[in-house]
Formats: C-alpha cells, sequence, structure tokens
C-alpha cells in the first residue's frame, strides 16, 4: 500500500493496485464510527458508442442506469437484503454521465458489510423476465423526472444546446428506449466495460487499512479476475453552434421559470484542467449572478425576480453556463439579462472572498466520510485520478487569470427554455 496525503488537512488515504487491476482507496478516521463505502465503475451514460476488438457497438440511452437496477436488484435477492437490513445497513447506488457508483452506510460490522457490497456488485443474474419486469419500474422512475419542472427545463435545454452530444439523452432515457433493452446486451455491456482495471473501491471510516486491504485482496483472490482490453468510448462531432435558440414549456402557474444557457467552447479559456476551470468560473458568476450579487438586488426590485442560481457545465469541448430564475415577467428578465451579462466585470476583493469560501468548503469537507467519498469518487470519474493538491491549485487561481477568462466570454451562442402558462 501506498499512503497519499491531502495537503493542508493533513489526511492521509491508503492506496493499492490490485494484481487484477481494480484500485483500491482506503481513508481511515477516527472523527466518525459509522463508515462509507462504494465500488464504482468507469462507465456512465455518456458512452453512447464504443469500439472494442474492432467492432463497434451503439448503447441505448438509459442502459448504464438499467444496468445499475439489474445489478442493485435487491429485490431479487432476498438473502441480500435479509443481510443488509440484519446489518442496519443502507444499500444505494447511482448513475451520472461519467459513472456507477454501488455503496453502503453502516455502523457495525464494517468487513462483513463489505463483502456483502462486493457480493452484490459480481454475484448478478441479468435474464429476460428480470429486465422485463424492471422496465415497468424505470419507467415510472422516468415519468417522475418529466414532472419536475426544473428537470424537464433541463434536459430540454441540454437537447436544445447540442446536435450530436451525449448530454441530449437523459441519464435514465426515454421509455422508448428502454423498451428495446435487453439482458444479452446488459449482460455485454457488463462483460465490457465491469471489468477489474475499469473499477475502483473506496472504504471510508474507523478501521486497520492493513486489515480492510487483505479482506478484499482475499475476497479477490475467489473470483479469479484479470484486466481486460476495455473499449474505446466514441465521441461524437458536435457542432459550436445551438440546435434550438428558444423554447417555451407549458406550466400551469403564476411564475415564469427561465433558464439561460451559453455553450462556449472549453479551449478558449486556456485552463486545461476542468475542475479549476469549474472553480474560476463560479467564482465570476458568484460574484455577478447570485442571491447575494448586486444584480440580483436590482432584479429583485425592478424585474420582479424571485430567485436566481448558476451552474457551470463541462461537456467533453464545450462549457455551458446555465442562468436559472423565477419571476413574474420571463419576457422582461430574458431582455434585462441579454444586457447586463456582456457587461459582467469581477474585482480582485471579490474574486479573493469568493476564493476563500472554496478553500473552506475543501476543508470542511473532510468532516463528513460522505462527503469525502464522494469528492475522490468524482475525481477519478472526472479526471481518472485522485487530486491531493486540490487545496494549492484553488489557493494558486488569481484574479488575472480570472479577468481574462471573462475577456474571453463568448455571448454568440445561446439557448432559452420559459415557462408559459
Amino acid at each position: 500500500m501506498i499512503k497519499k496525503t491531502f495537503e493542508r488537512v493533513n489526511e492521509d488515504i491508503f492506496y493499492e493496485k490490485l494484481d487484477n487491476g481494480i484500485d483500491v482507496y482506503l481513508y481511515p478516521t477516527n472523527k466518525t464510527k459509522n463508515f462509507y463505502m462504494s465500488i464504482s465503475v468507469k462507465y456512465g451514460a455518456k458512452i453512447t458508442k464504443y469500439k472494442l476488438n474492432d467492432k463497434i457497438t451503439e448503447i441505448i440511452p438509459g442502459s448504464a442506469h438499467f444496468l445499475e437496477h439489474k445489478v442493485m436488484a435487491l429485490s431479487e435477492n432476498k438473502e441480500i437484503s435479509k443481510r443488509i437490513n440484519e446489518l442496519g445497513a443502507l444499500a444505494n447506488a447511482w448513475t451520472n454521465y461519467q459513472g456507477t457508483n454501488y455503496n453502503l452506510f453502516g455502523s457495525i460490522n464494517l468487513k462483513e458489510s463489505l463483502i456483502l457490497l462486493l457480493d452484490i456488485f459480481y454475484n448478478i443474474n441479468i435474464n429476460e423476465q428480470s429486465v422485463e419486469e424492471e422496465k415497468g419500474i424505470i419507467g415510472e422512475e422516468i415519468d417522475m423526472y418529466k414532472d419536475q419542472i426544473n428537470s424537464l427545463m433541463y434536459n430540454h435545454l441540454f437537447d436544445n444546446l447540442f446536435h450530436n452530444s451525449y448530454v441530449k439523452n437523459t441519464v435514465v432515457g426515454n421509455r422508448s428506449d428502454i423498451e428495446k433493452i435487453t439482458a444479452k446486451e446488459l449482460n455485454k455491456i457488463y462483460k465490457d466495460y465491469y471489468a477489474p482495471n475499469n473499477t475502483f473501491i473506496i472504504v471510508t471510516g474507523s478501521f486497520d487499512p492493513e486489515d480492510i486491504m487483505n479482506t478484499i485482496k482475499e475476497y479477490m483472490s475467489k473470483l479469479n479476475l484479470h484486466q481486460n482490453v476495455l473499449p474505446k468510448r466514441i465521441k461524437e462531432r458536435e457542432k459550436d453552434s445551438v440546435k434550438v435558440s428558444y423554447e417555451e414549456i407549458k406550466k400551469d402557474s403564476n411564475n415564469v421559470r427561465v433558464k439561460y444557457a451559453i455553450k462556449m467552447k472549453k479551449n478558449r479559456f486556456g485552463i486545461k484542467k476542468d475542475s479549476i476551470l469549474s472553480y474560476y468560473l463560479n467564482n465570476i458568476l458568484s460574484n455577478n449572478i447570485s442571491a447575494t450579487s448586486p444584480l440580483f438586488e436590482k432584479y429583485k426590485t425592478e424585474v420582479m425576480v424571485y430567485s436566481v442560481s448558476t451552474s457551470v457545465n463541462i461537456i467533453d469541448d464545450y462549457v455551458v453556463i446555465v442562468i436559472s430564475a423565477m419571476c413574474k415577467d420571463g419576457d422582461l428578465f430574458i431582455k434585462n439579462l441579454e444586457k447586463d451579462i456582456k457587461d459582467l466585470a469581477i474585482t480582485k476583493s471579490g474574486f479573493e472572498r469568493k476564493k476563500k469560501m472554496f478553500l473552506k468548503s475543501y476543508i470542511m469537507d473532510f468532516d463528513n466520510i460522505e462527503d469525502v467519498e464522494y469528492n475522490i469518487c468524482s475525481s477519478i470519474l472526472l479526471d481518472n485520478k485522485v487530486d491531493y493538491n486540490e487545496y494549492s491549485e484553488i489557493n494558486n487561481m488569481n484574479y488575472e487569470t480570472a479577468k481574462k477568462i471573462l475577456d474571453n466570454f463568448d455571448f454568440e451562442n445561446v439557448s432559452i427554455v420559459k415557462t408559459v402558462k
């Protein structure tokens, strides 16, 4: 095992790559008696087509999420469900565009819980009958998201922003998509992507790292897993322009919701690391368009805006900034924003203040083992590594670079989604 230390917070991670290719990250801490563990795969909804052994495979939208349901099939595996209940543990899973995560939270018998989580991941039985039965459950989940206006607007927005990108498809897919999914296709994805050298384990809590690493190795020795040749994702070519610049969605409400999105090429900003670019962009946006900004105070009074928020989305070669608002008059808000968005500015004191907030948040995340697990997992899925020097990278951000990034904003490609009664 190699011991790695997160700088500034002096928190240690123990890491080892097993002979079969699985990466293991152990975070022992005495801050809590609970534990939180996960096993994750670098396979998510962004993979829509891949090549393996000179053969190209197209993936039906929603397949990554559907496969998550079939691996974490607790309703079908009564014995594992019983063991989880006996331990008083909570098992869950999630899928996003970057990957899939299976996790377990508990407070007693960490080693038995770890073996239980590995059993869930490796003892699968995906057959046609169970796949057909699952389609109804996932269909209800799809309908639930469609009933949530914020999710629905984001789905429409990204479909309008892009011509060919993976974000045109939602993570869960549409009902028409999941009806096409078969057990054969899910088993193929599991075989091709759920390979040990595409998988990593994270364990956080109070434990002896040597003991837990030996437990994992002993379990793996019984499976006889080997490293596989991994598929190569085929990325669709994307146009710089937006596909649809404006759309209205009917919503029976007195308040109007607006999502205003700007699509820009990522390379125009000259920042190689996506996470640092996100920090810079969030700093700029927070200084200009947030609940505490002068612009929001102006809009609240003059335009009758009730709430405003921003998000930064890095999607392959593009950056998408989304400004969301709830207001009385959507057209008036859009008219004002289109004028004011081109006059964004940032002061050195404002930049430094927000940077300090980022640093404080980074430190505070280590008070919660779930946050530690999530941050490690996200870092691996996004950058294929854990960043132990993120504190310095944030601290080294400077006002001059922020100004250059702001100067390179491009407002040519904009898409708007607005609700109407």
